[in-house]
């Protein structure tokens, strides 16, 4: 169809809706533009839809149309799809002109768009697509009594308003560097679904790994949105560790195999504040999780009051990597909960063994000459060799081999100990 020069129509329907009781609409921006440039006549019309409820309309046509143009529609209904349907159709002016007669379609569903799919048609004259498409939601910390701030170890409560949008409607992301760049909140967090929902729960601990001490007392920001695309204004929130934070783990490993832990002393950045325990402390397994010498209601040293030592140490496991888990407590309320980023590892040492391998007699009576030969099997050098309690000197043969010599002949035999530089002894 030829629409008449200078005849143009702009067609908008108004809608209300009613859907379950919700609130959920979009923010759609469209952009199109169209010129009867080189056409005796020309035809320009297109029908944006929800679903196959018509949203908006236009059209403008003859030989004297020079379209370019936007609609902002703020409160379209939630609706599952979206689609074009264009006519573009051109009556050729002269040579340099062909005539056409464009129809067009396209379509896209709600979570196509959510997720940054673009919906537009270009027909012989002109075109139109979707320049931006937002849901209309907001987000909060559902924590109101400090909705600013959250403490190591607490969990984040965010929510995003109202619901029952589809799930990408709800795509978490953060910044940690002032909204340079954003990062998309993980799926799941030990297996919990993080992300796609509208209320997302974690630690920041969680959602920053190992290196989240590094964005103490730093703004971290929230949004919905994907890439460059915010649906929301962002969210921010201070991470406070709201306790004192290690900084070192100091263990003295024992000396010999199976004696006890002596002690492992943890540094924090600060003292205690007047009020402020620990309502508990503990070493914790990094493979398992188990928890083992935990104590309750801690004060810090009374030598350095920013120190807390283990002493009498229930055994672990050997080989394991520990890290220190503790919840900080002020006054009557619970504050910051955490787990060192440094760790150790317990090692017990090896056990002192060593085994006789021979041994020859004095040559005659009454001579000094015997000797016994020696195997270390395990241990750490440097060893001391004991004959009948008496420290004796030994010739080293290899790193695992020695020879005692100038002994005495003696009718009930010797008795044999080795000691390694811990003085360990074969238990």
């Amino acid at each position: 169809m030829i629409v008449l020069k200078n005849y143009k129509l702009l067609f908008i329907l108004l809608f209300a809706f009613i859907t379950k009781g919700y609130n959920q609409t979009y923010t759609i921006k469209i952009d199109y533009d169209a010129s009867s440039d080189g056409c005796h006549a020309a035809g320009y019309s297109w029908d944006f839809k929800g679903n196959t409820s018509i949203i908006t309309s236009f059209g403008d046509g003859g030989n004297n149309m020079e379209v370019n143009e936007s609609q902002t529609f703020t409160a379209v209904p939630n609706y599952s799809s979206f689609s074009f349907s264009l006519h573009s159709s051109c009556v050729a002016l002269g040579s340099s002109t062909t005539n056409c007669n464009n129809n067009f379609t396209a379509t896209k569903t709600a979570v196509q768009m959510l997720q940054g799919g673009y919906l537009g048609l270009g027909g012989c004259n002109g075109g139109v697509n979707i320049d931006s498409f937002k849901p209309n939601v907001v987000i909060q910390n559902l924590d109101t009594t400090d909705p600013s701030n959250i403490c190591a170890g607490f969990s984040l409560s965010l929510a995003g308003f109202p619901a029952n949008f589809p799930a990408e409607a709800y795509h978490w992301q953060y910044s940690v560097n002032n909204q340079v760049t954003w990062i998309d909140v993980p799926a799941t967090i030990a297996g919990r679904a993080t992300n796609n929902t509208p209320t997302p729960t974690f630690s920041m601990q969680e959602l920053l790994g190992v290196n989240h001490t590094n964005y103490i007392n730093k703004p971290i920001y929230f949004r919905l949105g994907y890439a460059t695309t915010s649906f929301t204004t962002p969210l921010i929130l201070y991470y406070s560790a709201c306790t004192p934070v290690v900084t070192n783990i100091e263990y003295e490993a024992p000396n010999c195999n199976g004696d006890a832990i002596p002690k492992v002393a943890i540094s924090f950045d600060r003292p205690l504040d007047n009020d402020e325990t620990l309502v508990y402390i503990y070493i914790r397994d990094k493979n398992n999780g188990a928890i083992s010498n935990q104590r309750n209601n801690v004060v810090f040293d009374t030598a350095d009051p920013k120190k807390y030592t283990f002493y009498n140490i229930s055994p672990l496991e050997n080989t394991r990597t520990y890290e220190i888990g503790y919840q900080a407590k002020k006054g009557t309320i619970m504050r910051g909960s955490m787990f060192s980023t440094q760790s150790f590892t317990y090692n017990d040492p090896a056990k002192m063994q060593f085994k006789v391998t021979g041994q020859s007699l004095p040559t005659c009576f009454g001579n000094e000459d015997a000797t016994i030969d020696i195997e270390i099997l395990s241990g750490e050098s440097p060893y001391n060799f004991y004959v009948d309690n008496v420290l004796t000197t030994a010739s080293k043969i290899d790193n695992s081999h020695y020879k005692i010599t100038g002994l005495k002949a003696n009718a009930v035999g010797y008795k044999i100990k080795v000691t390694d530089k811990n003085n360990c002894i074969e238990k």
